[in-house]
């Protein structure tokens, strides 16, 4: 019974993982957190199989009497490596996740750090515990510290990252992340690492010395469930969340196109009218018939009114994004941006400063990328005061990317409303002509070019900086101009 019990337990655990990594692998491919994350939890998965094997599967085989004993022993080292690659390499892939996670490490940085934290497991691995012909885990002080220090340092880290988010709409999700994968390490840690005294899996069955704490991981298996499937499903989580919404953004644009559909239908039979009336009241004009020229004034009200009405009903304003690419020096896209701005600029008194630290060449479409400028810029100016109002518009280079950052020192947005900013018809502008498509508009425009655009930091009552970044694989040149420019505009 205590035999059933057990393989009941471990099968609860390496299933769970193994189904929540499927779901993020399925979900959310393309980030790279999420796919090093799904094979940390195949892996974790892996001792829990061992000891089905060991307890259930192996006794049976060797009981039935219908296997060779090469059958046996193929199953025996499957599940010696299983727990073997569980127990030496879960605290290094937890290291490694989290390095991922902080996304301040690409390309071969993150490839060397893999390199150079993997070699304290491999030399342990190879010079301290007997692998064959019998497997021997635990019961040496080095491991327990090696282990503890990766999972110390991969926690640690999973909370730098919340702290040091500035985006306030990830900011809840790193805490959501780092909270729960430290509520599930530590006991796990707890259990498998310090509990465990020695495991031998050898020809005759697994021996297992130990303070019994192990018979308990399937409660953190469950709880990390638990935290998945709430978080994931209310608020976010490890990028679940985070699709779903892309996923409900991508919809809502096209229904939006089916908007400009009709609104263009409208606007064409409308503007008929105006012609037709035009031309009566040029006629009423010319032979002085004041009443008819007023009639016709009314009707011209009333069609201006109609077309108002259903721009507020549809609140359309682009359809599917078509980029028509080519190549253009950002710095011109910018000064195109800012010179459109300036009368207003000047009326309110703002001041804008210019900061230039590269002079990227983009494979973008001009045209969009100038909306997207002039919507933040236009936000910025909205937001600050006339007359003390100051905007400050950065290109930098971060890596191999290009960004362009856009600062002021306005209301500043709150937290509710920084984690909507992006939906559809969301604003938190009262004017009628306000339909709150500017920054889903900026958003998918962004994701057409393989970039992004998000709310780097905001405080209220100090203001805000949001972020537009362009991958490296649209930076054509990376032009580093001879100095760094500060460019003043507006009094």
């Amino acid at each position: 019974m205590e035999a059933a019990m057990m393989v009941i337990l471990y099968c609860t655990i390496f299933l769970s993982l193994w189904t929540i990594g499927t779901v993020m692998l399925v979900h959310n491919p393309g980030n790279p957190h999420t796919r090093l994350f799904s094979f940390f939890l195949f892996v974790t998965g892996l001792a829990s199989l061992s000891v089905v094997l060991n307890v259930q599967v192996l006794p049976w085989m060797r009981m039935s009497g219908i296997f060779s004993n090469e059958n046996i022993e193929f199953v025996r080292l499957f599940s010696m490596a299983a727990w073997g690659v569980e127990y030496h390499f879960v605290p290094y892939l937890l290291l490694m996740c989290s390095l991922v996670f902080t996304r301040l490490f690409r390309g071969k940085a993150i490839i060397l750090i893999s390199f150079v934290t993997s070699v304290p497991v491999l030399v342990y691995v190879a010079a301290v515990p007997p692998l064959y012909p019998e497997m021997q885990l635990g019961g040496h002080l080095t491991f327990r510290i090696i282990s503890g220090a990766y999972f110390l340092a991969g926690l640690a880290i999973y909370w730098l990252r919340y702290s040091t988010e500035r985006d306030a709409s990830h900011k809840k999700n790193s805490f959501r992340t780092a909270m729960t994968i430290t509520l599930c390490i530590l006991p796990l840690y707890a259990t498998d690492y310090i509990g465990i005294e020695r495991v031998v899996i050898g020809r005759e069955g697994m021996v297992m010395t130990s303070n019994n704490m192990w018979q308990f991981n399937f409660m953190i298996a469950l709880v990390f469930a638990a935290f998945f499937i709430y978080n994931g499903m209310k608020y976010g989580f490890m990028g679940i969340k985070l699709r779903i919404e892309r996923q409900k953004i991508d919809y809502s644009m096209k229904k939006l196109t089916q908007g400009a559909l009709i609104l263009n239908h409208t606007i064409k039979n409308e503007v008929q009218k105006i012609n037709y009336l035009s031309s009566r009241m040029r006629a009423s004009a010319v032979h002085n018939e004041k009443e008819e020229l007023l009639g016709d004034l009314d009707h011209l009200d009333q069609v201006a009114k109609h077309i108002l009405t259903m721009m507020n009903q549809i609140k359309e304003r682009t359809g599917d994004i078509v980029l028509h690419e080519q190549e253009h020096r950002m710095t011109d896209v910018l000064a195109y941006s800012l010179m459109t701005l300036e009368p207003m600029l000047r009326d309110k008194r703002i001041i804008v400063n210019k900061e230039v630290q590269c002079d990227p060449i983009i494979l973008c479409d001009h045209s969009h990328i100038k909306e997207v400028l002039n919507n933040l810029l236009v936000n910025a100016v909205d937001a600050v005061e006339p007359g003390r109002g100051q905007i400050t518009v950065s290109l930098l280079e971060a890596g191999k990317d290009a960004v362009i950052w856009i600062k002021d020192n306005g209301a500043g947005i709150s937290q509710d409303n920084a984690a909507r900013m992006f939906d559809p018809f969301f604003t938190t502008k009262k004017r009628a002509a306000n339909y709150g498509l500017g920054l889903s508009y900026c958003h998918s425009v962004m994701q057409k070019h393989g970039g992004s655009i998000r709310l780097l930091e905001t405080e209220q009552g100090k203001g805000t900086r949001m972020e537009i970044r362009f991958p490296a694989k649209r930076v054509r040149t990376m032009n580093m101009p001879d100095r760094v420019a500060a460019l003043r505009v507006g009094i």
